[in-house]
C-alpha cells in the first residue's frame, strides 16, 4: 500500500503539471472567480468550499488518531496543515509514508497547551466542531444541487486545468479519508466496516466523528 500511494502521488503531480487539460492557472479566469469567490456557477463554488472543508476534517480524523499513537516518526500535523492548500498532494506523502508502526502524534506534540492534548485537539476533537462541518457542508451541497448546473461544471473541468485537478484532488480525497477511518478503527476498536462510510465525501467521516465516545487521550 506504501508504494501504491507514493506512485499514486508521483502520477498526480505529473499529471496536474504536464498532462491536466485546459488553461493554467495563470491565464484562467475561471481559477480567478474561484479565488476571489465571484464564480457564478454554484457547482464551481460548492466544490471549492469542499476543498476548503475537507482538510479541517482531516484535522479531526488524522490529528485524532495520531495522538493515540505516541513515540512514532511521521508527525501527522505538518501534512494536515499544508493540506489546507495543498489537498492531496500534501496528504498522499503522509500516507506512502505511514504505518502503524511509524506514526507519530498530531496535535499533541504542538505544544499549544496540555501536554497531553493541545487547545486545537480539544477543539478538533469536540461534537460541536464536526456538527458545524456537517451543516456547512450539507449547505453548500444543498446550494448546488438545487442552484446549479452541472453541465457548466463540467465544461469547465475540461477547460480550466484547475478545476480538473481539483475535481480529482477531491477523489482522492475522498479516497483517502476511507483509509483515515479504517486506522482509526483499529484503535477504537470499531468495526471496519465503518471504513465504508469514507465512499460519502466529508458527510461520511463526519458521521464516523460524530458516532465516536470522546476519548481521553
Amino acid at each position: 500500500m506504501r508504494w501504491i500511494l507514493g506512485l499514486v502521488w508521483i502520477a498526480f503531480i505529473a499529471y496536474a503539471v504536464l498532462l491536466a487539460p485546459g488553461q493554467s492557472p495563470g491565464s484562467d479566469p475561471i481559477f480567478k472567480e474561484l479565488i476571489t469567490l465571484q464564480s457564478k456557477e454554484p457547482w464551481l463554488l460548492t466544490v471549492f468550499s469542499w476543498l476548503g472543508i475537507f482538510p479541517a476534517v482531516y484535522v479531526c480524523m488524522l490529528l485524532r488518531t495520531s495522538v493515540k499513537e505516541r513515540g512514532g516518526r511521521v508527525p501527522a500535523w505538518p501534512f494536515v496543515i499544508l493540506s489546507f492548500g495543498l489537498g492531496a498532494f500534501a496528504l498522499l506523502p503522509y500516507y506512502a509514508w505511514s504505518s502503524s508502526a511509524n506514526r507519530a502524534s498530531g496535535y499533541a506534540n504542538l505544544h499549544f497547551g496540555h501536554q497531553r492534548e493541545s487547545g486545537i485537539g480539544r477543539v478538533a476533537a469536540h461534537k460541536l466542531t464536526h456538527v458545524v462541518l456537517l451543516l456547512l457542508t450539507l449547505g453548500a451541497t444543498f446550494y448546488a444541487v438545487t442552484q446549479g448546473h452541472p453541465a457548466v461544471y463540467m465544461e469547465a473541468f475540461n477547460q480550466s486545468a484547475f478545476v480538473h485537478i481539483m475535481t480529482i484532488d477531491f477523489v482522492l480525497l475522498t479516497l483517502l479519508s476511507m483509509i483515515a477511518i479504517y486506522r482509526d478503527t483499529k484503535l477504537s476498536r470499531r468495526s471496519a466496516a465503518w471504513t465504508a462510510a469514507g465512499i460519502i465525501p466529508i458527510v461520511g467521516p463526519l458521521i464516523y466523528l460524530l458516532t465516536l465516545r470522546r476519548d481521553r487521550v
